[in-house]
């Protein structure tokens, strides 16, 4: 293990610029060693050569993070958000796209267990000690679908002695309360536990004017216990359980660019008001038809048991866990209260996993371990898409116009109305086994060498078809005219597939002390994403996607100067990725195809300095440059479908850049503790975080991009010296910036129906104040 030697030079130029500072101190500051996991194994963040950012609980708590969208936030080139259905994480432009068939490109592991579903990790922001970013491919210790990094998150475990906490929150824009509670202690002389419960409820900041209200509301409940039992003094066995419910009622989907015909054409509904809910604002006009709310609800659990066996040299690690959740989700297609256009859709997912890890044991001259891995996971998916041209009456008659003179009458109303059914089952099972060896070549010298080979396996069945309105058989008129003539929908179709992959990938890694104080790596890694099968598929035509794989190259510093005063870490980085798997829309319904090749390259750094005994600075900076080097038939932009009228469009996107990829982001921020009587303090603490221009559509439509911005959040609390006690207000986004995460073509606006250069995006919060309180024993 790495052993820093001081570097005198360093420190004194360091010492030289932040010197100054010291004479204001009474004590000798320093900074705490922050301890990750980002290697399987127990270590400190400044042993471990990757480019890795990680965020405590402590401050998760502090800053009112309830997710991984607003922790996003806190991390330079990290984009996670909800799109038009689902959940995407982005680390230095690369992700996984809008569709259910997907893998993810950022693996996401909580307590050691991947889940390969976003929705399986709803409740993981509850009681944590840490989350760690780990960025670059993770694919010998991660496996499969880490080509963009992996984010590990660590909960809470059971104490030695009895401790416990309430804690609340009180949310001023949303009007949305939080209210956990946690106790932990000895049950037994060999058994100890921990149960912790969360409830949070809010009312939404969108100004709905029909139906009248807040959007999004959300009801959250969750509740987790933890049981470690010392069998023998080298055996430890430990129980999880977790059961959450998330409902929300209302979606953060509205219309945000429109023209006055589709103004018109929308304003059809029950809202004459509509056209004024247009734009980038807190304003909404949004419902489905009767019967079809919208709404989004995931029950989800999950078990894992772990044991640790501790010998001699080694010890062995195996990780268990069964996961499942069902979402019904229902979404308002068309954004607006016209009813023409709705999805609502059910998602039943079952994970199982394990995992064995035997380790040597740390500080040797040469160290390993060697694992194999297991998954069994079946997704069952059923969607149905409602299309009611009925709803918008000049459609409808222009519909009529074209069939009268075949059919020889006038189509009652409703004729044209239908509902696009499908249906999605995919059963998946996966098998790895991996090994990383690390050697010291010399007293300062490094190697670490990895090597992991991995077998999927999938099965899928996916059929689809039209019927009438509220039917559940296909209906062959329908489909004639909602198929070919309005929709370029290629139904009915049924089909079965399989496909099977096997990969080797690995990574090489040296390290090099220069002192006591500085380590500088160099490494290479490699990785993949599994291909897999479109779920959306609605045009028939992009059934199956290949793997997609990434080489990565990485030169990086960690320093600990001024007498473990400062840390800061440097990293340069080139990632290139072939067969990029990307899902952009097309009229109306996503098509996913295999990009071709792209590269993401950048410089990263980030400093935490311990001014004094009482002020803390920190701050983080990414540049970036990621863009396609070869994607040439990617999906139209509107304009382009426009012009190509009804045809299948498609677009050169070579050279161009990648979606959430700003060239430039970062924060800066500081935290300062001041005594107020002998046993209570005064903390305040800033944020301000910045990001250049990013591309949020992902078929670059220049309408997609959002600007520059920065957000500053600030908090001051007032809290007992021993930590038993804590009231604070907190502010977030103080300068009321609006930005959005999420922008798309809305539903046919390319279709030439009068919809065109319509689209709908997800305007985020804008200035909010929070009041949080916490009692601790």
């Amino acid at each position: 293990m790495s052993n820093y030697r001081k570097n005198t030079l360093a420190t004194a130029v360091l010492g030289a610029l932040i010197g100054p500072l010291s004479c204001v101190a009474f004590a000798q500051p320093m900074l705490e060693e922050v301890i990750v996991t980002a290697t399987k194994r127990v270590e400190g963040m400044q042993d471990v050569p990757i480019a890795i950012s990680v965020v405590s609980g402590e401050r998760i708590e502090q800053q009112g993070i309830r997710n991984l969208e607003e922790l996003a936030l806190y991390l330079p080139a990290v984009h996670i958000a909800q799109s038009g259905g689902q959940n995407q994480v982005f680390i230095r432009g690369i992700g996984s796209g809008n569709n259910t068939g997907f893998e993810q490109s950022v693996g996401t592991f909580v307590d050691g267990v991947y889940f390969g579903r976003a929705r399986n990790s709803q409740a993981a922001f509850l009681d944590l000690q840490r989350v760690e970013v780990l960025k670059g491919p993770q694919s010998t210790l991660f496996g499969k679908n880490t080509v963009a990094g992996a984010i590990n998150i660590t909960s809470q475990r059971p104490t030695d002695e009895l401790e416990g906490y309430v804690e609340g929150s009180y949310n001023t824009e949303t009007e949305g309360y939080t209210t956990t509670a946690a106790v932990s202690g000895p049950l037994t002389d060999t058994l100890r536990g921990r149960l912790v419960g969360k409830y949070y409820d809010e009312e939404g900041y969108y100004d709905n004017s029909d139906p009248a209200g807040e959007d999004p509301t959300r009801e959250d409940k969750v509740v987790r216990t933890w049981l470690d039992w010392d069998a023998t003094d080298s055996l430890t066995f430990s129980l999880k359980a977790e059961y959450g419910e998330f409902n929300k009622e209302g979606r953060h989907d509205k219309i945000v660019k429109s023209t006055p015909t589709a103004d018109f054409l929308l304003g059809f509904g029950p809202d004459p008001d509509f056209a004024k809910s247009v734009g980038f604002n807190d304003k909404q006009s949004s419902s489905n038809r009767p019967g079809k709310d919208v709404e989004d609800n995931t029950d989800n659990t999950i078990v894992q048991l772990d044991f640790n066996y501790q010998m001699d040299n080694h010890s062995l690690k195996s990780i268990t866990a069964w996961t499942e959740y069902d979402t019904d989700l229902c979404t308002d297609g068309d954004y607006a209260t016209t009813h023409f256009a709705d999805q609502c859709k059910t998602e039943d997912h079952e994970q199982f996993t394990q995992e064995f890890i035997l380790s040597s044991e740390l500080g040797g001259k040469f160290e390993y371990l060697v694992g194999v891995y297991y998954q069994d996971a079946s997704l069952k998916a059923t969607t149905n898409t409602g299309l009611l041209i009925s709803a918008i009456p000049p459609i409808e008659a222009g519909v009529f116009n074209l069939l009268e003179p075949v059919l020889g009458f006038t189509p009652p109303s409703g004729f044209a109305d239908s509902e696009v059914f499908s249906n999605f089952d995919q059963d998946t099972t996966t098998w790895s086994a991996f090994t990383q060896v690390d050697y010291d070549i010399t007293e300062r010298l490094r190697i670490r060498a990895g090597i992991r080979y991995s077998d999927d396996d999938k099965d899928v069945s996916n059929d689809q078809f039209i019927t009438n309105v509220g039917g559940t058989e296909p209906n062959p008129i329908n489909t004639v005219i909602l198929g070919p003539a309005a929709f370029n929908f290629r139904v009915p179709y049924d089909y079965k597939l399989n496909r099977g992959e096997d990969h080797t990938t690995g990574s090489i890694n040296l390290q090099y002390d220069i002192g006591d104080d500085i380590m500088v790596y160099a490494t290479w890694a490699n990785g993949y994403k599994a291909g897999g099968f479109d779920e959306s598929n609605g045009l028939d035509i992009s059934r199956e996607f290949e793997d997609e794989s990434v080489d990565h190259y990485e030169i990086g510093a960690k320093m600990e100067l001024w007498d473990n005063r400062v840390r800061l870490n440097l990293s340069a980085f080139e990632t290139s990725f072939d067969d990029l798997q990307v899902s952009a829309f097309e009229t109306a319904t996503f098509v996913v195809t295999n990009a071709g090749e792209a590269t993401s390259s950048g410089v990263e750094a980030d400093i935490t300095v311990a001014a004094t005994e009482d002020l803390t600075l920190y701050g983080a900076l990414t540049w970036l440059d990621s863009e396609y080097d070869s994607y040439e038939d990617a999906a139209c932009t509107i304009e382009q479908q426009i012009a190509g009228g009804l045809a299948p469009c498609r677009q050169d996107l070579s050279g161009s850049p990648l979606q959430f990829a700003p060239d430039w982001s970062g924060n800066l921020g500081f935290n300062y503790n001041f005594a107020v009587t002998a046993d209570t303090n005064l903390v305040f603490n800033a944020d301000a975080f910045y990001s250049d221009e990013i591309l949020v559509a992902p078929d670059n439509d220049p309408v997609g991009v959002q600007d520059s911005y920065w957000k500053i959040n600030a908090r001051i609390a007032w809290e007992a010296d021993d930590g038993q006690w804590m009231v604070a207000v907190l502010g977030k986004n103080l300068n009321d910036e609006t930005t959005f995460n999420w922008l798309n073509d809305a539903t046919l606006s390319g279709a030439g129906f009068g919809f065109e250069r319509a689209y709908f995006g997800q305007v985020e919060i804008g200035r909010s104040y929070e009041l949080q309180l916490r009692y601790s024993f």
